[in-house]
C-alpha cells in the first residue's frame, strides 16, 4: 500500500510540473507572432550569350483538346507562352517550333492520325496569327502512338488528346 501512495504523490507532483512547464514555457512561446524574414532573390551571372539564350529557353508547352475535337479556345497561361516562344524565335533566328498532335485510342489508326494532324494545324494557324512566321512552324502528327497516361481510364485518355509545342534548334 505504501507503494501506491508514494506513487501516487510521485504522479501528483510530476503532472503538476507538468502544467507549470506548458503554462509558464511552452504556451507563451506558441503564442508569439512568427517572423518571417524574406531572402532577396539571386540573380544568376550570365557569362556567355550562348549560356544566356539557354537559360531563357520556354518549356515545351501542352494544350489539351475535347474528346473528337480540334478546336481550341486560348487561355492566359497560353498567350504568355506564345510570348515566350515568340521571343526566343526572334532572339534564335535559326530555331523552329515543332507542333506535334496527339490522340486517346478511341477510333481507327487513321483516323486518329488525321485528327492529331487536324489538332497540330489548328495550333499552327494560332500561331501564324500571333505574327509568328510560318516558315518557323512544323506540323506533324504521332496520333494515338506516343500516350503519356493511361488509355483504359478516362482521366488517361483526356491527357493524351493534347498538341505540344516544342523548341528545336
Amino acid at each position: 500500500m505504501r507503494i501506491l501512495i508514494i506513487g501516487f504523490i510521485v504522479f501528483v507532483i510530476w503532472s503538476l510540473f507538468s502544467i507549470w512547464i506548458y503554462v509558464e514555457k511552452i504556451k507563451p512561446v506558441m503564442n508569439e507572432p512568427i517572423t518571417i524574414q524574406s531572402i532577396p532573390e539571386i540573380q544568376p551571372i550570365v557569362v556567355d550569350s550562348v549560356m544566356q539564350s539557354d537559360v531563357v529557353m520556354p518549356n515545351d508547352l501542352m494544350i489539351y483538346f475535347e474528346f473528337d475535337d480540334a478546336s481550341f479556345n486560348t487561355v492566359p497561361k497560353t498567350d504568355n507562352s506564345v510570348i515566350e516562344f515568340k521571343s526566343w524565335l526572334d532572339k534564335n533566328p535559326e530555331s523552329i517550333l515543332s507542333i506535334t498532335g496527339h490522340t486517346d485510342n478511341i477510333g481507327t489508326s487513321e483516323y486518329n492520325q488525321a485528327l492529331g494532324y487536324k489538332r497540330a494545324q489548328t495550333i499552327q494557324k494560332y500561331l501564324e496569327s500571333t505574327g509568328i512566321n510560318v516558315d518557323k512552324l512544323i506540323a506533324d502528327s504521332k496520333g494515338e502512338d506516343q500516350p503519356v497516361a493511361d488509355q483504359s481510364t478516362d482521366e488517361g485518355r483526356a491527357k493524351n488528346r493534347r498538341a505540344v509545342i516544342t523548341i528545336k534548334k
